[in-house]
């Protein structure tokens, strides 16, 4: 790789040097770029119109859904000296001693730029485009908030009723079959030790096949906006729950688990946990319930993870973010364990989550709303750019 990479800034150094009127040097570019990002596909379009009209111009197109080409644009990056503050996931131009990572600076400078260095008349720039300045400024804010949002969803989705249900009743299971609380501290970390792979597990596969679909421009236009009217609808929902959880009509509530899995998750925990072999199966019952849980918890899951692929400055740091959403998901687990072991009853935690019931109902409304809106500004760049 390190070779590579040496060859690939030789090229470009040499690039450079046709400014200096060698005409039969080729100018090297480099484009880091996303399948799916619209804008980029903008880029790649200008960059092919600018080496038709200079053939002495050689564009080369890294794909950032390739691994490798992320470690290569890293280091493009370091080599660069590119201030951290302006790495981005994709939409990064090498090209000389120059580089970009704003599609607005691209379309302004890289034609300029290319002419400059070859010795041929520089074109005027174009008009600039106030509107994808300000969308850029908005998209900004969800690349700066980003960990925090993924953070605050995955907590919302670990204390979401329809999961603290299970762990309720994981804790009053194990107090009623007569565990020290040395036993449920135990089992109730081995417990969350499942959920966290299994869940880790499938936001793995999930995102990976988003990436795959992803790489389709037209997948991409109607995903994006799909999801964020299915968010959208999520938001009206989980705030009529809110209210029916406020007005004392918990089992009103739409956004639930149901009847049937809710009774096989139960079935579950008490299949595996009930022997004396509970702590080797612990393990697995965590595993399990997760799973089953998946019809409920995924509806916050799955548009998070949308939320970060389709987000230029997120996509490229996707699995510590999706380590950071699961290890906040798993964390109501853990803190019930230790609280047991502390010596909170099973019927104090059954009591503080029927109180607190309508506030997860809340925190959730506020974070399918700030997805929603992270949607719909990702969609805007797929149809109006």
């Amino acid at each position: 790789m390190t070779r590579v990479f040496g060859l690939t800034i030789a090229m470009s150094l040499l690039g450079a040097c046709v400014a200096s009127g060698q005409d039969d040097t080729a100018l090297d570019l480099h484009l880091f770029y996303k399948p799916s990002c619209a804008r980029c596909e903008d880029v790649r379009q200008m960059l092919t119109e600018l080496q038709r009209e200079h053939p002495e111009l050689k564009v080369h197109v890294y794909s950032v859904d390739e691994p490798e080409n992320v470690e290569l644009m890293m280091q493009f990056y370091d080599r660069y000296d590119v201030p951290e503050e302006r790495w981005v996931g994709y939409g990064a131009v090498f090209l000389g001693d120059r580089w970009w990572t704003s599609y607005p600076e691209i379309h302004a400078e890289v034609p300029a730029t290319v002419a400059s260095m070859l010795g041929k008349p520089v074109p005027p720039p174009p008009e600039p485009e106030a509107r994808v300045d300000g969308h850029d400024r908005v998209m900004e804010v969800f690349e700066r908030f980003g960990p925090v949002t993924v953070a605050v969803a995955g907590l919302a989705d670990g204390v979401n009723p329809c999961a603290l249900a299970a762990l309720v009743f994981l804790v009053s299971f194990l107090t009623i079959a007569g565990r020290g609380q040395g036993e449920i501290l135990a089992t109730g970390l081995l417990f969350a030790a499942g959920v966290f792979l299994a869940y880790l597990g499938v936001g793995l596969g999930l995102f990976r096949g988003l990436q795959e679909l992803s790489g389709f421009s037209a997948v991409s236009k109607l995903l994006y906006p799909a999801m964020a009217a299915g968010t959208l609808v999520l938001t009206a929902l989980s705030f009529r729950d809110y209210l029916r959880a406020r007005s004392g009509q918990p089992q009103q509530m739409s956004l639930r688990l149901p009847t049937g899995l809710h009774r096989i998750s139960h079935a579950t925990i008490r299949r595996l946990l009930g022997g004396p072999a509970f702590l080797a199966l612990a393990f697995a019952a965590g595993a399990a319930v997760s799973l089953l849980e998946l019809v409920c918890t995924g509806q916050i899951y799955l548009p998070t993870l949308v939320y970060v692929s389709s987000t230029q400055g997120l996509s490229s740091r996707a699995t510590p973010l999706l380590l950071l959403y699961v290890t906040m998901f798993t964390l109501p687990v853990v803190a019930l364990s230790i609280a047991v072991w502390r010596g909170a009853t099973s019927e104090r935690i059954r009591r503080w989550a029927r109180q607190h019931a309508a506030a997860s109902k809340l925190a959730l409304t506020v974070v399918f709303a700030i997805l929603t809106a992270a949607l719909v500004a990702s969609s805007l760049s797929f149809w109006l750019v």
